[in-house]
């Protein structure tokens, strides 16, 4: 018997069929063995993903969802980074209730567009630790919803700031009609010593228990996991025509631009492309911020595996020249210098360096090769 569910099941199947076809084919199909190998690991990282997003999330009944772990990766995680997702409805009202852990970040971003699947289209709103109210003990709540509320409980804060853009009043986030979700993004300096903020979210508004699951809810949740698929590999893996080892310009997050992007951070990167006795110097200064670091990704915009190897280095890591500059090394193998980043065995790939909450623009880092 035939049933709407069962179409959108055989449409996610023909997407997941032709899935490969992104870099195997066409202008990214210039992988190597491994590259080819990691194209079929990041597809099932990629459908794991949005099973769990956008076939078991309920806006109804909202749930934090991690979205970023050691071995399932996507949309260019950051090693020192924890995110989470929860989807809404911009007719809702909803409550966050946390504390805070010994994160560097802590921000809430509610993105705005179509329940669908398809990337987000805005930003509605973007609450960050610095516009953030918390008791004494980092104990916090936060309000989402269409009509401004009243304020939550006064927290000791040591001087008002202005309400960022979307929030209403501090811990008050005003929703817009096409809100779909909100990403809790968490920035650390020690991964040793992680102590992650804590928060459940839930509705104002309870709804009933769900329903018995039923054919067209089930399709319409297969269509939006196709459609997520569908639309992630038309930009994964990242083309290879930028000039190899050269980092772009420091570049602020552009509102125009579909996705998860954050309004907070700015973002320099380029491909790497060396030969065993080769390696890549980068070179450059950073501005007083929150965070800033750099990192490896593969082509999949997928951190390289950080459990054994160090691919990843951040401001409390490097070690910075006397006037202030850094140098960091990518290579095969130690070369002998300080902050070297490992390739993990990829012969190409991505630099990727983030400044969060940077008082001014970076300058644009230098690079050049050298032999080893």
């Amino acid at each position: 018997m035939t049933t709407a569910a069962g179409r959108a099941f055989h449409t996610l199947l023909d997407v997941l069929r032709d899935a490969d076809q992104t870099f195997l084919v066409g202008p990214r199909a210039d992988m190597d063995a491994l590259g080819v190998a990691e194209g079929y690991r990041h597809l099932t990282h990629l459908l794991g993903y949005a099973f769990d997003l956008y076939l078991e999330g309920d806006a109804e009944r909202p749930v934090f969802t991690p979205l970023a772990a050691p071995t399932r990766k996507m949309l260019g995680d950051n090693v020192d980074s924890l995110y989470h997702f929860a989807p809404l409805r911009g007719d809702r009202r909803y409550r966050i209730r946390g504390r805070r852990g010994n994160e560097v970040y802590l921000a809430f971003c509610v993105y705005g567009g179509k329940p669908d699947g398809e990337w987000s289209e805005r930003v509605v709103a973007n609450l960050s630790q610095r516009d953030m109210r918390c008791d004494a003990d980092g104990a916090f709540e936060i309000i989402l919803a269409a009509e401004p509320l009243a304020r939550p409980s006064p927290a000791a804060t040591p001087e008002a700031r202005p309400s960022p853009a979307g929030a209403s009043a501090p811990n008050v986030i005003t929703l817009a009609p096409d809100a779909v979700c909100v990403i809790v993004r968490q920035y650390f300096l020690d991964r040793a010593d992680l102590r992650p903020a804590h928060f459940v979210i839930e509705a104002l508004d309870p709804a009933p228990a769900p329903p018995p699951l039923d054919d067209a809810t089930l399709a319409r949740r297969l269509g939006a996991v196709a459609t997520f698929v569908r639309e992630t590999i038309q930009f994964a893996p990242l083309p290879s025509g930028l000039p190899p080892n050269l980092l772009g310009p420091p570049m602020p997050w552009n509102p125009n631009v579909p996705g998860w992007g954050t309004p907070d951070n700015m973002y320099s990167l380029g491909l790497f492309r060396l030969e065993s006795d080769e390696a890549l110097v980068i070179e450059g200064r950073s501005p007083r911020c929150v965070y800033f670091g750099a990192q490896l990704w593969n082509r999949y915009m997928q951190s390289l595996d950080y459990r054994y190897h160090r691919v990843s280095l951040n401001a409390s890591e490097i070690v910075f020249e006397p006037d202030g500059s850094f140098r960091l090394v990518v290579a095969h193998r130690d070369p002998g210098m300080p902050n070297w980043l490992d390739t993990a065995g990829h012969r190409e790939g991505v630099v990727f360096c983030r400044w969060l909450q940077a008082e001014a623009t970076p300058e644009h880092p230098a690079s050049r090769v050298i032999r080893i």
